[in-house]
């Protein structure tokens, strides 16, 4: 799935390495969904990364194939 955000990068599926919680990250711009992908609800990264308790980088996330 294209990002709806910026129309260019992938939505791939992760988790947070250190609750395991599921979510959808675009590769290019970084927008996150804990849910349905869709303009309304998505939220930046380091927002996301600092209300999970988290550092704000990639490396605290596993993600999927």
């Amino acid at each position: 799935m294209i990002c709806p955000y910026c129309e260019q990068g992938r939505v791939i599926t992760a988790k947070v390495r250190k609750n395991r919680k599921k979510i959808y990250i675009c590769e290019e711009c970084d927008t996150v969904w804990e849910g349905t992908v869709d303009l309304s609800s998505g939220i930046g990264f380091e927002t996301f990364m600092k209300e999970q308790g988290c550092a704000e980088n990639w490396n605290e996330l596993k993600v999927e194939s």
